[in-house]
């Protein structure tokens, strides 16, 4: 019999988180509903005409500027990142995020708010198979800027990552294997970093 790893899951029920929004400064209340194998994570604005709703896929990818932004034609949902990874990282494949605004609730500035909203549904097995993408050979892709990404084969999702701050400064290095555990753990409290520069600019209205 197969292992429910082997299988798609959705949240098991519906539950909601209420906050500001980031950029905007906007309350926006934020719903995680269940949803159907197959189905995907799709952001439903339930604030604009017709509740239009956003495959969270890269080709609908916009910005990664500061924050994520996925949309579909004119209709847009920003900062996305915490709930993406919250949902990826605790096994969810499917679910409808329902917001009354463009952007989530930022909470504390983490994932951690998105990590207790999951468990808060729950996380239930469907009958369909995941789909999984395997790396069979090394590939990389280099920025403009010097970024590199590199994949390479493994049985385990692994991530290993070296950042620097200006100058080459203040360099940090982490490898951790990810699992729902290690993520809520170690990785969903985290807060994103920012130069005083950039944090600067973001105020400036």
């Amino acid at each position: 019999m197969a292992s429910t790893h082997e299988f798609q899951h959705t949240v098991g029920k519906t539950a909601s988180f209420s906050g500001t929004a980031l950029h905007t400064g906007e309350k926006v209340s934020l719903k995680l509903h269940p949803a159907s194998p197959d189905h995907g994570i799709k952001f439903k604005r339930k604030d604009l005409q017709d509740e239009p709703t956003i495959d969270a896929r890269i080709n609908n990818l916009k910005t990664v500027e500061r924050a994520t932004t996925i949309g579909e034609g004119s209709v847009r949902v920003h900062t996305v990142e915490h709930v993406l990874a919250a949902l990826w990282a605790m096994g969810v494949d499917n679910a409808i995020v329902e917001m009354d605004a463009n952007e989530p609730p930022i909470g504390d500035g983490s994932a951690q708010p998105y990590v207790e909203l999951v468990k808060k549904t729950g996380v239930a097995a469907q009958e369909e198979p995941r789909k999984f993408f395997d790396v069979r050979d090394p590939m990389h892709v280099e920025s403009k800027t010097g970024a590199l990404l590199v994949l390479l084969p493994d049985d385990k999702f692994r991530i290993s990552c070296t950042q620097a701050g200006p100058d080459n400064r203040f360099a940090q290095f982490l490898s951790t294997e990810i699992t729902p555990a290690i993520f809520e753990r170690t990785i969903a409290p985290a807060w994103r970093s920012s130069s005083s520069g950039k944090a600067r600019s973001c105020c400036q209205c």
